[in-house]
């Protein structure tokens, strides 16, 4: 079974070249744009990694972490961003 990874991450095309490199490296890669529809997506699917963008449209990395955390999901998790402050 292919290891499940989510990608939280609202510019477009930065998201899908991400989700193309982890489909061909044997992932499978889900995206979403922003922190209602990553909480909708992790209910529902068990993955093995979620990265996500610090800054999003709607919430941020930070807030779905502590989510995470307080609904005891223990899931790893990576915080990347493109700003440098």
């Amino acid at each position: 079974m292919k290891r499940k990874i989510l990608i939280v991450e609202d510019n477009i095309s930065l998201s899908q070249m991400q989700k193309d490199w982890f489909s061909q490296a044997g992932y499978d890669a889900v995206t979403a744009m922003n922190e209602p529809a990553a909480r909708s997506l992790i209910r529902k699917i068990a993955f093995d990694l979620i990265l996500s963008d610090v800054r999003l449209p709607e919430g941020d990395g930070i807030s779905l972490l502590e989510w995470m955390r307080k609904e005891r999901m223990t899931t790893p998790y990576i915080i990347m961003t493109g700003y440098a402050t």
